[in-house]
């Protein structure tokens, strides 16, 4: 019996779901979109008949030439133009483009940690977020000539264990208190995007506690499980009780 073996080299490749891509051009859009070959091979590598692929590509890695945010800005597909912002990712477009900062606040927080022997103790320090606004005319530019391309939003916020900054997209409800068919006059409010990002399946919640991105919320007594909402900027600044 013949085996037959995948042509990686000369196949078509699907990025962030549009098709077409040949090798060079999925290299490049994977080494924007993922920060270690080992998050490559996580996420791209899922059978064994890909295994030759993950190794040419760890090979390569390093040489790889990420595809970059003004290359983006002159591609006049709008699907190719989404694929490669998408891989860019929020927190390099944010970065590179000079967005408008809308809002910035900072909060005092006081939070419950535990030490290596499992001891709890108070952790006092400030909290900063900044929200950002990102003109849909600087991403699409001649795209969509006979209407404005809308604006995307996102909060800014750092990681008060490691100092690491993160990019968040929020949507503009969250950043103006709004949306494009509500003509509600409010302000952006940059707790109000951050509470935004939390969401909860549970109707009385007691406490919440983040873990980086995992959540755990505890019930008070009478919750129940309802279907997944995002928090207030109320509910917040009440219940969140440790945070790392």
């Amino acid at each position: 019996m013949t085996m037959v073996t995948y042509d990686f080299r000369n196949a078509d490749y699907c990025v962030c779901g549009l098709r077409g891509y040949k090798l060079d051009q999925a290299l490049r859009l994977w080494k924007a979109k993922f920060e270690t070959i080992k998050h490559f091979k996580r996420d791209v590598i899922k059978h064994s008949s890909l295994e030759e692929l993950g190794n040419f590509v760890e090979e390569m890695w390093d040489n790889i030439l990420p595809v970059a945010v003004p290359e983006a800005l002159r591609e006049g597909n709008v699907e190719k133009r989404r694929v490669m912002f998408d891989c860019i990712g929020v927190s390099t477009l944010f970065r590179e483009l000079n967005p408008e900062l809308l809002d910035r606040q900072m909060v005092h927080k006081i939070r419950t940690r535990w030490d290596e022997h499992n001891n709890a103790y108070q952790h006092e320090y400030d909290d900063i977020y900044e929200l950002y606004r990102l003109g849909g005319n600087k991403l699409f530019a001649g795209v969509y000539p006979l209407q404005r391309p809308e604006s995307i939003y996102s909060v800014r916020c750092w990681c008060t264990t490691t100092g690491r900054e993160y990019w968040i997209y929020v949507p503009e409800e969250a950043a103006l208190g709004r949306n494009r068919w509500q003509h509600i006059d409010d302000k952006p409010d940059a707790l109000r995007a951050i509470a935004w990002t939390i969401r909860i399946d549970i109707s009385s919640p007691k406490r919440i506690y983040r873990q980086g991105d995992i959540i755990i919320a505890e019930e008070s007594e009478g919750s129940q499980t309802v279907s997944p909402y995002h928090l207030s900027k109320e509910q917040y600044l009440a219940l969140m009780f440790s945070e790392t």
